[in-house]
């Protein structure tokens, strides 16, 4: 994953634990990652695996878990984050990581 890539991605988890736990980033225990992961469904209508969003929680925060996250798994919790159902995988979460890091391009 590129750098400005793993940015985002790392704003995204912190910004859904934010959202869900009213906490920034910290790493899931089974029992909130599951409560998350039912959070997104209700939300979205969409699944993503409590252990998935486990290993996303410790990759964020800089764990040496390999992960490598696809633009649906990363659209759905952009549309819990917003709740929009309808718009493309690839719009959702282009337009999410362009916000992420356009702060940090600035500063450049």
């Amino acid at each position: 994953m590129k750098a400005l890539d793993f940015f985002a991605f790392q704003r995204l988890i912190c910004d859904v634990c934010l959202k869900a736990f009213g906490e920034p980033l910290f790493t899931l225990s089974y029992a909130e990652a599951r409560a998350l992961s039912w959070l997104i469904e209700d939300k979205t209508g969409q699944v993503i695996s409590y252990k998935t969003l486990i290993n996303y929680s410790r990759a964020a925060q800089g764990a040496s878990v390999h992960i490598n996250p696809n633009v649906s798994t990363l659209a759905i919790l952009v549309r819990y984050l917003y709740e929009d159902k309808n718009t493309n995988d690839l719009v959702i979460w282009n337009a999410y990581r362009h916000a992420a890091v356009r702060p940090s391009q600035a500063v450049d």
